[in-house]
Parts: C-alpha cells; structure tokens; sequence
C-alpha cells in the first residue's frame, strides 16, 4: 500500500515537472527575433561589464598571490580591497608551503579577492598586532575589518592532504569568495 502511494507521488510529481519544461519550452518557441536580440544585447553588456571589473581587479593586484613586504602595504590592500585573504606564513614551515600553493591556485581562479601573503618573521610587528601566535594563519579581511581569521588546517579537515576545492568551500562560507564564479552575476541559480 504505501509503496502505491509513494509511486502515486513520484508520478504526480514527475507530471508537474514535466508541465513546467512544456511551459518553458513554449515560451522559447514563442520569442521573436527582436525578443532574442534583447537578450542577446543585455548578455553583451553584461560581459562587457564582468570584463571591465576583471581588469579594475588585475590593476589592483588581484589574480596572483601577492606579497605583503611592509606593514603599509597590508593596510593600503586592506583598504583598497572589498575582501582580503592574507596569509601569514613562515618560509621553513612546511604547512606554510602547502597553503601557499593551494593559495596561488585560487587567487587564480578567484579574482573577486585579493590573496597575499605576509612572511611573519620579516614584516616586524604584524603578527603580534594581529595576535598571530600560530602558522599558517589566514586573515579574512572584510570591508577594511578582519572578519575571521583560520589557524592551522582545523577547518579544512585537520591534515595535510585537503584539496584546493576544500579551502575553497570553507572560503565562500565565510563570504570571502563566490562559489559559483568571480562575478556577482554568476550567483544567481541557474
């Protein structure tokens, strides 16, 4: 008896589905060549403007991992910057290295955020201003304010061997990158 219903279910809803694609197929047959050239049109501009921002952000250095060499230039990224990921790091420690070649391929693929790097040892003074007493360290900087900052691996998964995708997702969580792409436009659900 209830394997019937829940067959009954499946069907009713397999039904509706299939009813809303007819309907939006419908309306797809129906545009006019003029209907199409406003799509078409609006799409350009679109584009135009997801291009002009990608250059606005390679003129401010995103795109690669950048190095923070003074105390300044933390604050002036900062400032300039709606979203920030900096990671304090230490050149012999080795999970510093990890993160840093996971960081390199995300400033790549995220340039809606600046990704830099500050070593703690040779910038005096930022990590104990900062209250950095672990490496690695990374800072999320939201609006010109630390958001949040994440020591250690704990939060990809507490090892060594976390995939890029994994800071990734833990990255958009906290807000710092867009999940689906750089641009706000590709937020919207398909």
């Amino acid at each position: 008896m209830a394997e019937q219903v829940l067959a009954q279910h499946l069907v009713q809803a397999a039904e509706i589905v299939e009813q809303q694609l007819d309907e939006e197929l419908k309306q797809m047959d129906e545009l006019e060549e003029d209907d199409l050239d406003v799509i078409r049109q609006r799409r350009l501009r679109q584009l135009k403007k997801m291009r002009d921002q990608k250059e606005r952000w390679g003129r401010k250095g995103h795109g690669i991992l950048q190095e923070i060499r003074k105390p300044e230039e933390f604050f002036e990224f900062c400032k300039k910057n709606e979203r920030c990921v900096i990671h304090f790091y230490r050149e012999t420690t080795e999970r510093c290295k990890i993160l840093n070649s996971h960081l390199e391929k995300l400033a790549k693929q995220h340039w809606e955020t600046l990704f830099a790097k500050i070593n703690a040892e040779e910038v005096e003074g930022m990590a104990e201003r900062f209250n950095v007493y672990m490496l690695p360290t990374l800072m999320l900087v939201e609006g010109g304010k630390t958001h949040h900052s994440i020591i250690g691996f704990d939060e990809f998964g507490g090892n060594d061997t976390f995939p890029t995708e994994r800071i990734s997702e833990v990255l958009a969580y906290h807000g710092m990158v867009n999940d689906k792409g750089m641009f706000d436009e590709d937020q919207q659900d398909d």
